[in-house]
């Protein structure tokens, strides 16, 4: 990955993935989105050495009130920005956002240089963190949305189904049940950036950190931008397998269940969960 440096160190660390998703081809133009919870402590401490006269810009409420989110400091790509242009205008790519009045409002404290504001799906990403925060105990901070080909040609071959879709990953490479033992759950085609999506895509976060906006990409949630590109990468490339695979006339044979449950039971001290689909997947 390219040498970038930067004031904030949150920033430092994310921006070279933001444009290594580009450069994946997972994020094209200003497609996609990513949302960083950051400690609070560590942030507060940074933006009082570094930018001691800010400027205090007003709330903007949220839609969706998060009052578990209150006070909390975020990290988001704004809207209409480009992934690729991560390394090169970062405080134009980048903003820091913290939650206040009770969680019912936003403030910028930081990047949006241009005027910019958070994504468009700022919403729908507060709606996953809340959750994720709450099912990890604090461990999940990063949310990555992206527009991956491969998983999202998926949705177009085999059903939108949680199950079916999961095992079908399971079976392509054994690594997949011991990346992603929550497996992915599949929310319905539905108007990005709408409270609709949010409250659909909250039902499945519930269940797993992974959840695929069917057409349109992959919601992922993670603790730091190294393990999020991680858990994305090899949801991908499983998916590329799948279609190579379909392409061919379909599998011959695959990793069966018995292996499965042998390869959740060897990396046990590994996974994250218990694998929500091995049980009964015939």
């Amino acid at each position: 990955m390219p040498r970038f440096t930067h004031a904030i160190s949150f920033v430092e660390e994310v921006a070279p993935f933001v444009r290594l998703c580009w450069e994946m081809g997972w994020n094209e133009a200003n497609g996609g989105n990513v949302s960083w919870r950051l400690p609070t402590d560590e942030i507060t401490a940074i933006l009082r050495r570094r930018f001691p006269n800010a400027r205090q810009h007003p709330a903007v409420p949220l839609p969706q009130p998060q009052p578990t989110l209150d006070g909390e400091y975020f990290l988001v790509t704004g809207s209409g920005q480009f992934f690729r242009h991560a390394l090169d205008h970062p405080d134009e790519v980048f903003g820091i956002v913290q939650i206040v009045d009770n969680g019912t409002a936003y403030r910028r404290v930081w990047g949006y240089v241009m005027g910019g504001s958070p994504t468009s799906e700022f919403a729908t990403h507060l709606v996953g963190h809340a959750i994720r925060k709450r099912v990890s105990n604090g461990r999940e901070r990063i949310v990555l949305h992206c527009h991956a080909p491969e998983f999202i040609a998926l949705s177009f071959l085999v059903p939108l189904d949680s199950r079916a879709l999961t095992m079908a990953l399971w079976q392509k490479m054994p690594e997949c049940i011991v990346i992603f033992p929550d497996g992915v759950r599949v929310v319905p085609p539905l108007l990005p950036g709408t409270v609709t999506i949010a409250e659909a895509s909250a039902v499945e976060l519930e269940k797993s950190r992974i959840i695929s906006w069917s057409h349109h990409g992959i919601f992922a949630s993670e603790e730091n931008p190294e393990r999020v590109f991680a858990l994305v990468e090899t949801i991908e490339k499983a998916s590329a397998i799948h279609r190579k695979v379909l392409s061919a006339g379909g599998p011959q044979r695959g990793i069966g269940q018995d292996l499965l449950i042998e390869l959740a039971d060897h990396f046990s001290a590994m996974l994250v969960c218990e694998p929500a689909f091995l049980k009964d997947a015939g």
